[in-house]
């Protein structure tokens, strides 16, 4: 008996929910936000002039934000390119400085050279040897040359791109200042 009451019970009051739901009035679906923005712009052509002072302002500080953020755009385009001419400089000074090791170098193999040609025409020492000595040392020296040679184009390249964006930053400069 009691099963049947609870039975009844439960169906009573799940008849009572959806009943009263599909009985309440539909509430009607109100935008939060215009579709249309020539609605919005129909109606506000109809505000009284008296009453657009604050949406003029609003647009005129929405204007002055976005050209805000367009010039702080262009500063970090600037910053972005003298950080790249400060990479650029310092990769050629560091060429700059291995290219005065390498010079080092083959005037060192020079004096050598030159040490071991006096001493061959001197008929001191083994004549094959030092002939073989000679030999070595001269090859030594175009290896260094040829370091120096691919230092130097390094260096070219560099300053070249320096000069490029030399230009750049004269005309981001100018971007910036406007």
């Amino acid at each position: 008996m009691k099963r049947l009451a609870y039975s009844i019970l439960t169906v009573f009051v799940a008849l009572s929910f959806v009943g009263g739901c599909s009985s309440m009035p539909k509430m009607p679906d109100i935008p939060l936000v215009s579709n249309s923005k020539e609605s919005d712009d129909e109606l506000y052509r109809k505000v009284p002039a008296s009453m657009r002072a604050d949406v003029k302002e609003a647009k005129y500080d929405l204007k002055r934000a976005k050209s805000n953020a367009a010039q702080a755009e262009e500063k970090l385009k600037l910053a972005e390119l003298k950080k790249e001419r400060e990479i650029l400089r310092n990769k050629f000074a560091k060429y700059n400085k291995d290219l005065s090791e390498v010079l080092i170098k083959k005037a060192d193999i020079q004096v050598e050279i030159k040490k071991m040609e006096a001493i061959n025409n001197s008929n001191l020492g083994d004549k094959a040897d030092n002939i073989k000595m000679i030999a070595g040392m001269k090859t030594k020296r175009l290896g260094i040359e040829s370091d120096a040679i691919e230092i130097k184009a390094d260096m070219d390249t560099t300053q070249h791109r320096i000069k490029q964006l030399n230009k750049q930053i004269g005309v981001q400069q100018k971007k910036v200042k406007k």
